[in-house]
């Protein structure tokens, strides 16, 4: 019974230091697991503290900024039209298509995607080209200049259109594209079509 007394009456003086120190709380040492419920606690306060609207706009705000950025570098990192690489760029043969039978002289029509039709005389400019048609003659590799000369039809004003005349029979049509400098942009710029020229 004694021990029971001294326990019962060590419980209201413990109460009442803790009490005491609610009420003014004097610097004393703490010990590890005191400091860590402390400091959760004040990590809790203040985020509590922070209205949940702000926290939501600041999140937006952060991603924004990030989605801004990218886009930002994607439009600045965006090739231009000479170096894409999509496999859509190149000419097509408007008319005669591949196959036809045509008269001795008749008009062609030519295309480009990708590119753009610039005179020779603006001199080289990325992204920018002219047509020509070779006769019998096939893709002019990639590099090479384009001869002056009677079966390589230059269109250096940047022609869409013009007209040839050819012998009777049946002739390769090659639509080759090329620099200001007539030099060949290749086999990916180059289409070739067979037409049968009537006597």
């Amino acid at each position: 019974r004694t021990a029971a007394l001294r326990v019962a009456a060590s419980k209201p003086a413990r109460g009442t230091r803790r009490a005491a120190a609610r009420a003014t709380p004097p610097p004393r040492a703490s010990s590890s697991s005191d400091d860590e419920k402390d400091s959760s606690s004040e990590s809790s306060d203040s985020r509590s503290s922070i209205p949940w609207t702000d926290r939501v706009n600041s999140r937006r705000f952060v991603l924004g900024g990030a989605v801004s950025a990218a886009m930002t570098l994607v439009m600045t990192g965006a090739p231009s039209p000479a170096a894409a690489k999509d496999g859509k760029n190149g000419v097509y043969w408007i008319s005669p298509k591949d196959g036809a039978t045509v008269p001795s002289k008749f008009p062609v029509k030519m295309g480009v995607k990708g590119y753009e039709l610039a005179p020779a005389s603006e001199g080289l400019q990325e992204g920018t080209g002219h047509h020509h048609i070779v006769v019998d003659g096939g893709v002019v590799p990639k590099g090479d200049a384009i001869p002056f000369d009677a079966t390589h039809v230059h269109f250096g004003k940047a022609q869409k259109e013009g007209e040839l005349e050819l012998s009777p029979g049946q002739h390769t049509l090659t639509l080759q594209f090329a620099n200001a400098k007539h030099e060949s942009f290749g086999k990916k710029f180059a289409s070739t079509i067979t037409v049968n020229v009537q006597p």
